[in-house]
Parts: C-alpha cells; structure tokens; sequence
C-alpha cells in the first residue's frame, strides 16, 4: 500500500466514525461539505494527519484541497517534499 493510499484510507475512516456515515456513502471525489464536515472536523482530521506522518500541516489545507483525493495528494506530496528535504546529499548525487 502506498503513503497516498494509507492517507486515503485514514481519511476515510475518519469521515466515516466522525460524520457516522456508512463506507459506501464515502466517495473520494466528493467534497468534504456533502459528508457535513465542518471546520472543527476538518481541524481535528489535520491534527490526526499530523500525529500518524510527523509532518507539520497547515490547518487550512483541508479548504484548500476540499476532497479525499486531493487532500490525500496533497499531504503525499509534503512527505515526499519533507523527506527529500531530510534526506541530505547523499539522497541526489547530482546536485550539488
């Protein structure tokens, strides 16, 4: 399973025990609003991505990418861009 997917799958889950909504009624390309998801929802799901990837996440990300799929990309990308940044020279032999 990729980071994407276990982002994807988080998310889901905790659309699904905080707005007690069946799996099925879930779909990625919805937008967070239709499953009645509100700002102190939406900070508490930052707070748990940031807790399970130690990432640093902006609480406004979740307005700004306002769907499973384009949150889950999002956070993908600041952990793939967060351990680049960690990995130091060895990481890109190219660059110097």
């Amino acid at each position: 399973m990729s980071v994407a997917d276990s982002i994807e799958n988080l998310i889901t889950q905790f659309i699904c025990e905080e707005m007690k909504l069946p799996l099925d009624d879930v779909d990625s390309e919805v937008n967070f609003g239709a499953f009645g998801m509100g700002s102190i929802a939406g900070t508490k799901l930052i707070g748990i991505l940031e807790e399970k990837f130690s990432i640093n996440l902006s609480p406004t990300l979740i307005f700004e990418h306002p769907t499973i799929a384009e949150l889950s990309q999002a956070i993908d990308e600041t952990i793939a861009a967060t351990r680049n940044e960690f990995a130091g020279p060895e990481a890109h032999p190219n660059v110097r």
